[in-house]
């Protein structure tokens, strides 16, 4: 064979042979129909040597063990070897949640990140955290969760994330300030259980609390205080109606007209009473916590975690939580409708461990192992007691350090009378809606037939099949 001849043949073999290593070090191209990747295979292995977990965490100064909580149980985990980074974000949730969605985006999202329930449709959907069933049924701690609390983390049937903790959103009244208005010992002290059992209605707390500033008992406009700005807590008074949220078998929104409508009349009558003030949403935060805990309201809508905070930022020099123990009394959300007992709005805040695509990282067994010994008794009640939250496990209520907080142990019959937002992609612009137009209603803007009327037909415009009218 000529020479020329062979030195082509022997150049074009090592063409062919470059070539099939090329193609060897590329991934086959995805199938018409098939689902996306995960991400996780162009993640970094994991490390078979120290393992550090990042967690952030949206707290302030007495809701530390939130992200300190898993650094101290990574003492306890024995299957990996784990340091953690917490990180407690004091800045407002809107804030704390854009931080996460642009790390996230940006594949540099912490390991777990603690937020709301209501994030789980939207983050799972976006692919920023994983299924965590495998998790769960990998370690024995996550069987003492109270069951009814997975529920607020399951979304299309599947389970994303734990929760770290929940709370009930009491009704709180001033004992003092009834008894001067005339109410006996008996009467003060069955207010709880008059309000369980529908004995006690909104239409009550707002001719008692009339009752109250004609009497000169308490300044106008301080009869009754909701929360000053945008919250879930205001769905407690569209509950109380009968309003209905959401239809898990449709898996679809819910709105109840009647209920819409009787809930914005609420809102505009406790202004138009005298008992809350005119234009009081957007009153700043730190007037509203001073002036509640300081005594000078009758009734006022809070959550449980509010306690401690007033006990260690407000009223620390009168006595802290003794000094609140002396005046505020605590119940559940009163019924719109007499007989039909009261309610609680609770919010779990869930741990979830992040994807490989969004962390940048593959530590999701490392971050679930550390999670199992954060899901303890020990753990736990630290944030709870000092925080004063609801326990999340079955065993608290027999914990010594638990059980023997007052408040706790007074308001834990509320978990047995709470609802929960939905878990829904589409959750986000109902509420905003159910808001907009609740505001306009009790600044007058709108009288509530309107506001709730127009309210319906923008939740049909914008949400179109994700929403059912009744």
């Amino acid at each position: 064979m000529p020479q020329r001849t062979v030195m082509k043949q022997v150049a074009l073999g090592m063409i062919l042979a470059l070539l099939a290593l090329v193609l060897a070090a590329c991934p086959a191209p995805a199938q018409p129909g098939a689902p996306a990747s995960s991400g996780q295979e162009a993640a970094p292995a994991e490390a078979s040597g120290p393992v550090e977990i990042t967690v952030w965490a949206q707290a302030n100064n007495v809701e530390h063990w939130r992200a300190d909580g898993p650094a101290k149980a990574a003492e306890m985990v024995t299957d990996f070897e784990i340091t953690v980074n917490p990180v407690n974000d004091d800045s407002g949730w809107g804030d704390y949640k854009k931080k996460f969605t642009l790390a996230a985006d940006a594949g540099e999202a912490p390991d777990i990140v603690l937020s709301g329930h209501e994030d789980v449709p939207v983050w799972a959907n976006a692919g920023y955290i994983i299924e965590f069933t495998e998790c769960r049924e990998s370690y024995p701690e996550f069987d003492d969760v109270i069951d009814s609390l997975w529920d607020s983390v399951t979304w299309q049937g599947k389970i994303w994330g734990v929760p770290q903790d929940t709370e009930a959103r009491p009704m709180y009244y001033n004992k003092t300030k009834l008894a001067e208005l005339g109410w006996s010992e008996e009467e003060i002290n069955s207010l709880p259980e008059r309000i369980k059992n529908g004995e006690f209605t909104l239409d009550d707390l707002i001719v008692t609390a009339k009752q109250a500033v004609d009497a000169g008992v308490v300044e106008p406009g301080y009869g009754y205080w909701h929360r000053p700005s945008k919250g879930g807590d205001f769905l407690q008074y569209y509950h109380a109606y009968g309003g209905r949220l959401y239809d898990a078998e449709a898996d679809k929104l819910v709105v109840t007209q009647d209920a819409l409508e009787q809930w914005y009349a609420f809102q505009r009558r406790v202004v138009e009473e005298g008992i809350t003030p005119e234009n009081f949403i957007g009153t700043e935060w730190s007037i509203w916590h001073s002036t509640v805990s300081a005594g000078e309201v009758l009734f006022w809508n809070g959550g449980i975690w509010q306690w401690a905070d007033w006990a260690t930022n407000y009223v620390a020099d009168k006595g802290g939580q003794d000094f609140l123990f002396s005046f505020a009394g605590y119940a559940l959300q009163p019924s719109g409708i007499p007989g039909r007992p009261g309610s609680t709005l609770s919010h779990p805040l869930v741990y979830m461990i992040t994807s490989p695509q969004a962390s940048g990282r593959n530590n999701q067994a490392a971050a679930c192992a550390l999670l199992a010994k954060t899901t303890t008794p020990e753990i736990n009640t630290l944030h709870a007691v000092e925080s004063t939250h609801l326990g999340i496990l079955k065993s608290q209520a027999d914990y010594p350090e638990y059980a023997n907080d007052r408040l706790l142990s007074d308001t834990l019959y509320m978990l047995d009378y709470n609802f929960y937002q939905p878990n829904h992609v589409m959750y986000g612009p109902y509420f905003d809606i159910l808001w907009d137009f609740m505001v306009r209603a009790e600044n007058g803007e709108l009288s509530p037939a309107d506001a709730a009327s127009q309210a319906v037909q923008q939740l049909q415009a914008e949400l179109g099949d994700y929403l059912i009218v009744e």
